[in-house]
């Protein structure tokens, strides 16, 4: 187990500076963020994430859900291109933790048009991808977790489709000094996925984050954390987010990310209200994109 999480460390380190070929790769909503949570931070959220949202964003940290988790994201992307995303988890005590999520990117009818009939045939058609993952995750220690998803990306147009099977692997470590904990995930990592006649990679991820709650009271919390990445089909990017939380019941958050070509900052709100023994939450992400249009997440939560 400690050589699996070594070359789960260092793989990042050896495939480094690999690819670095801009529109290489396929399957571009994989690289979508799925939570406002996390976006608010700007997805500094490696080592951060606690609830379903590791799904996405670090497979082994959903070894740190009790109960159950879920949410849903609904997200206008550009161009009238809707995203949605949906995921859940239950821990079991001795087994680990299960999780299963969802995710597509799709648009609305859009006319088939012709040379001789421009203004359409009366027939439409369809276009999205998507996306279908199963996770497992369970601490190897009291310290280190790790875990796993695999998944199956799918893309659809008119009559046409392509699919193929990929993984995620994300190791999550409490340092137990203060509460400094790391995380790595190596994401997307698979097969070419071969749409008619083209062969194209996935957009693999490496990605290494850090956090730490630098304040912390029975009244509030300030979060900081850092992310690093990696994509083999562009430049290292890196991302600074910090959340702050009032009595456990409002945050407020912040991120910035750089190296990417036109998304830098990002902030976002959250809202938690328990009732029993559910605990119902609200995230809200603002995201800014420079010469695009601004986009704007929702996703509502419920843990037990």
């Amino acid at each position: 187990m400690r050589k699996l999480l070594s070359c789960t460390f260092l793989m990042p380190l050896l495939l480094y500076g690999v690819y670095d070929r801009p529109g290489s790769t396929t399957a571009q909503m994989l690289k979508i963020g799925c939570h406002a949570r996390a976006v608010g931070m700007g997805e500094a959220y490696i080592a951060v994430a606690d609830d379903a949202s590791a799904l996405y964003y670090n497979p082994a940290c959903l070894a740190r859900v009790n109960g159950y988790s879920m949410f849903a994201t609904h997200m206008p992307w550009f161009a009238n291109i809707n995203y949605e995303y949906v995921g859940m988890a239950k821990s079991f005590r001795r087994l680990g933790t299960f999780g299963v999520s969802f995710g597509t990117l799709y648009t609305d009818k859009m006319p088939i048009r012709t040379i001789l009939r421009p203004e359409g045939t009366g027939e439409y058609f369809y276009c999205s991808d998507f996306v279908l993952g199963l996770t497992y995750a369970t601490f190897l220690t009291d310290k280190t977790a790790i875990g796993f998803t695999l998944k199956y990306v799918g893309m659809y147009l008119y009559v046409y489709s392509a699919g193929t099977i990929c993984c995620d692997i994300g190791t999550y470590y409490w340092t137990g000094w203060h509460k400094v904990r790391f995380g790595m995930r190596i994401a997307n990592f698979g097969p070419y996925l071969k749409f008619m006649h083209e062969m194209c990679p996935l957009p693999t991820m490496f990605s290494f984050g850090v956090a730490d709650e630098v304040i912390e009271t029975d009244m509030y919390k300030l979060t900081v954390a850092v992310n690093v990445d990696k994509p083999t089909d562009s430049k290292e990017r890196l991302a600074i987010g910090c959340e702050y939380w009032y009595n456990d019941m409002f945050a407020v958050r912040a991120g910035y990310k750089i190296g990417h070509d036109s998304e830098t900052w990002s902030t976002g709100v959250g809202f938690v209200q328990h009732v029993g023994k559910f605990r119902f939450s609200i995230n809200c992400a603002y995201t800014h994109y420079e010469g695009l249009k601004d986009v704007y997440r929702l996703t509502l939560g419920i843990a037990i």
